[in-house]
């Protein structure tokens, strides 16, 4: 029994520590998309199979979080949707297509911004694996270099090319 205290103190503890984070980064909850510049992507792969896992465990705590929090900002046009599709219980993928598309698109758009606000914390992510591709001004070092395209784009941009040099021998262009 006292396990299963401790545990339930300690996943209180966590989300309580989720809640301030959330709160540090978007202390007002409303939409940000056209006043806020986006200077980060997601970390490239490596070579190094250990930085590639811990980068992509941080990067899925840092997406948990984020999306926590467009959730919050887009409650205007998730409230709009879920009232015409309720309004429209048998025609709702007919009638709110549009809704649904200002919802998606807002939560997508914010969900950028909350990314790029966390990776960029160094206060937070400051191991040396995250401060040596991002700092408190957006990417550095190898990643904010364009990568290099893989095998398998290359392949598939040289069969694209083949396609169209082979339509145009035809006369379909």
């Amino acid at each position: 029994m006292q396990q299963a205290d401790e545990n339930n103190i300690l996943k209180e503890l966590t989300n309580q520590e989720r809640q301030l984070y959330i709160r540090k980064y978007c202390p007002v909850f409303t939409p940000e998309f056209g006043t806020y510049t986006i200077k980060t992507r997601p970390p490239h792969y490596t070579n190094y199979w250990k930085l590639n896992l811990l980068r992509r465990s941080r990067e899925e705590e840092l997406r948990d979080e984020a999306m926590q929090a467009s959730r919050l900002k887009c409650h205007e046009p998730a409230n709009a949707f879920t009232k015409c599709s309720y309004d429209n219980p048998l025609k709702e993928h007919v009638e709110c297509k549009s809704e649904f598309s200002l919802m998606k698109q807002c939560f997508v758009q914010e969900m950028e911004i909350e990314m790029d606000k966390r990776r960029r914390d160094i206060e937070r992510n400051n191991e040396w694996w995250w401060t040596n591709i991002y700092n408190e001004n957006g990417e550095i070092g190898e990643q904010a270099l364009t990568p290099k395209d893989t095998y398998v784009e290359k392949i598939v941009g040289a069969c694209y090319w083949i396609r169209e040099k082979s339509l145009k021998l035809i006369g379909r262009d």
